[in-house]
């Protein structure tokens, strides 16, 4: 008679255990790589260093897990438990048409499609018992799926959206507002010695200073409202100079934070009341003021400064150099 055996599958235990080994390994590891990178540098604390190390040797053994089931799966899961039986069992217990059925699937005899062959019920159950490596194999192949669908994250982008995040948490808000607080400082001191170097050989100092004073305010804010000034010209100054100073400040404000070409018309306007007139004595419109901001011609005493790329920088210090070589 048949004997039945309670076997446990290898396909379990293997992965099993060398997951608990590299685990293990895994841990000590990560010790030693958060020292060594705590060694190295201290803007990351010792317990994220460790955390990340752990979590990113774990998920590249959880990769390794799901692969060496598949492997273990495909290598052992073919087995299935074979009984072992005498051969007077196999005699007595199993017909020889019954075990050549099972060996190969021959259609049945038709003079004996009438009779019965006497089967015992518990071989014939245990016979047609479902293989028990097929749960196993659906166990493995969900554990599987499941770990496929985890993403290993590329060490070196890892490493530099930390770096990021770090510099991001290391600026407090005070920080960051006293940043943006000597940004403004810096750029107003900028607008200020440019100011002061183009209207140098035009006007007097007092003059100069005044024009500034409203320049600053309108630094300050875009919507600023400036007080007209009937200036002391040294040279004969053009709607065209002020027009290109002022869209050359405007150019570094920035455009998109309100300082756009009708505003320095309006301000151009409001300002150099005496300027902005045309050949009749008529006052120039907003319109035709902001349309005509980068008018050019080869006498006008104050040219155009396009900045460069990510720069407020303006070139006279370049022409400065130029004119001592």
């Amino acid at each position: 008679m048949y004997h039945k055996t309670v076997s446990i599958s290898t396909s379990t235990v293997l992965p099993a255990a060398f997951f608990a080994a590299i685990s293990a390994v895994a841990l000590v590891v990560s010790f030693m790589a958060a020292s060594y990178l705590y060694a190295r540098s201290t803007l990351i604390p010792y317990g994220v260093l460790l955390a990340l190390s752990f979590i990113l040797l774990e998920l590249m053994i959880v990769v390794y897990f799901s692969l060496l089931s598949e492997f273990s799966s495909s290598i052992f899961g073919k087995k299935k438990d074979i009984p072992v039986l005498d051969q007077a069992d196999i005699v007595q217990a199993v017909p020889a048409q019954l075990i050549d059925a099972q060996a190969s699937p021959v259609p049945p005899d038709p003079d004996n499609m009438g009779q019965t062959q006497p089967v015992n019920e518990e071989q014939t159950e245990e016979l047609q018992a479902p293989d028990p490596t097929s749960e196993e194999r659906a166990i493995s192949t969900g554990h599987e799926s499941a770990s496929t669908d985890v993403t290993v994250p590329n060490p070196a982008q890892s490493e530099e959206t930390n770096r990021k995040i770090v510099e991001l948490m290391s600026l407090s808000a005070e920080e960051q507002q006293k940043k943006r607080e000597k940004f403004a400082l810096d750029r107003k001191e900028i607008m200020q010695e440019y100011i002061y170097y183009s209207l140098g050989p035009l006007l007097d100092e007092q003059d100069i200073l005044a024009v500034w004073l409203e320049y600053e305010g309108w630094i300050s804010s875009s919507t600023y409202q400036p007080k007209p000034r009937l200036c002391k010209w040294k040279e004969k100054v053009t709607s065209r100079d002020v027009r290109h100073l002022t869209w050359n400040i405007a150019k570094r404000m920035g455009m998109e934070n309100g300082y756009k070409s009708e505003t320095c018309g309006r301000f151009v306007k409001a300002m150099f009341p005496d300027l902005c007139v045309k050949r009749d004595g008529s006052p120039c419109t907003d319109s035709y003021l902001s349309q005509n901001l980068l008018e050019e011609k080869p006498d006008d005493l104050i040219k155009i400064d396009k900045p460069e790329p990510h720069s407020i920088a303006f070139h006279f210090r370049n022409m400065e150099m130029k004119q001592a070589v």
